[in-house]
């Protein structure tokens, strides 16, 4: 149906009896009680920007045509992306409304807009185009029970209410981290204060913060390799994301007293971090490239002479591989093949990079475990500085314990005067 013919299906179904009433949303800032109906599948479309398919839909319409949820075959897209969003728990789900129906209600707009329960309705649909279900299983699954928002409601209100009814409440189902960033930003796009927006989700202000900050991170990723808003290309390295984002704020606000580094030996940090990524370096070994700024050194960035050696190996590795660009993978691709396509790419990409960088990876991590042993002894004995010096003279602690405090205090007399001597031959 187009989008005339579905209102006015939706207000005809608004001439019967609901199928239940006093329904509570928090609509416009209170509760709300709502009627619900019954309404004809039919008169239904998707919401292809539904918070648990975003990522996958926003990297398809960069990489094919924006969807349409009138059009039939972009529908069935969007039902493929719903399926393969979480493949378990739908064939629960599945199993379910075959033999009861639907439980859980839905929102829907005026003009037949799925707000929430996109997911349960594309089951309802395989339902009824599945031969081999039965009569009954398909009479459970005509007509799909939800309230539907007065017509005035506005852009705003629809994403207010999405958000905090599935992503504040939605616990059977979880969202993966990269829609929980999509989310932010698309609500900080539609005027939303960032306080807002974390009571919408249930999520306190300092994380939707983080979560712009990382996206950002994830775009930059993206845009290094010419994958512009395919986010499904940086799935899988969320925790990376998260610990390089962490360190690079660090390294900005200069918190540490290290090498005096410049916004571009940061920037060349970044590329290099980013190359790991793709490679899928395990993240706690990634790590060891940009820890947080520490006086110890103990990350490949923690020491000039380390980085630029670093730094300079890396860069020839990688210039010996003359990489294909993205037009050369994708141009007999199409549709949702695009994303395999780039795959591709970083697949062979990893297969001529993984030993080369791994093994000048390795090389750096056996040069800080050795600075390490060989720092071990000024670490240990600044360690012994610091804990004397933070002995309270005047406590009752101190003079109660006088015997025992002499005791301690001659023996570390005797082992440091033994090792003075082994230093003096």
């Amino acid at each position: 149906m187009l989008r005339k013919d579905r209102k006015e299906c939706l207000k005809k179904v608004q001439g019967n009896k609901p199928f239940a009433t006093g329904y509570q949303l928090l609509y416009r800032g209170r509760l709300q009680p709502f009627d619900v109906w019954e309404i004809p599948m039919e008169a239904l479309i998707y919401n292809q920007y539904n918070g648990r398919i975003g990522s996958i839909v926003k990297s398809f319409e960069r990489q094919s045509h924006p969807l349409n949820p009138e059009d039939p075959n972009d529908a069935m897209i969007i039902e493929e992306f719903l399926w393969d969003s979480k493949r378990d728990a739908n064939k629960n789900t599945l199993l379910s409304l075959r033999r009861t129906g639907q439980i859980k209600f839905g929102i829907v707009t005026a003009d037949g807009v799925i707000i929430d329960g996109n997911r349960r309705a594309s089951l309802m649909a395989n339902i009824i185009r599945d031969p081999k279900s039965s009569q009954e299983e398909k009479d459970r699954c005509k007509y799909f029970k939800a309230v539907i928002l007065p017509e005035d409601a506005s852009k705003k209100d629809i994403l207010q209410l999405e958000t905090s009814f599935q992503m504040g409440e939605d616990e059977k189902v979880d969202y993966n981290p990269i829609e929980k960033y999509l989310k932010s930003r698309d609500l900080e796009d539609s005027g939303f204060t960032r306080d807002e927006i974390a009571s919408f989700m249930g999520i306190k202000k300092s994380d939707v913060d983080l979560n712009l900050e990382i996206l950002k991170l994830i775009d930059e990723y993206l845009a290094y390799y010419e994958y512009d808003g395919i986010y499904t290309m940086a799935e899988g390295h969320e925790d990376s994301f998260q610990k390089l984002n962490a360190a690079l704020k660090a390294y900005r606000a200069g918190v540490a007293n290290m090498w005096d580094y410049s916004d571009v030996d940061i920037n060349d940090m970044l590329g290099v971090a980013f190359d790991y990524i793709r490679l899928n370096l395990p993240q706690k070994d990634i790590r060891d490239i940009f820890r947080k700024p520490s006086n110890s050194g103990s990350s490949i960035f923690g020491s000039k002479e380390r980085w630029e050696r670093f730094l300079s190996q890396h860069i020839a590795l990688v210039g010996e591989f003359d990489e294909k660009p993205v037009r050369d993978y994708i141009k007999d691709a199409v549709g949702t093949d695009i994303t395999q396509c780039l795959q591709a790419r970083d697949a062979e990409w990893r297969k001529r990079m993984e030993r080369p960088l791994t093994d000048l990876f390795q090389e750096a991590q056996d040069e800080i475990a050795s600075q390490s042993k060989a720092n071990a002894p000024i670490l240990l004995i600044n360690k012994a500085q610091g804990a004397l010096n933070s002995i309270d003279c005047d406590s009752d602690g101190f003079a109660g314990n006088a015997v025992q405090i002499r005791k301690g205090l001659e023996d570390l007399i005797r082992k440091a005067e033994e090792l003075k001597d082994k230093l003096n031959g």
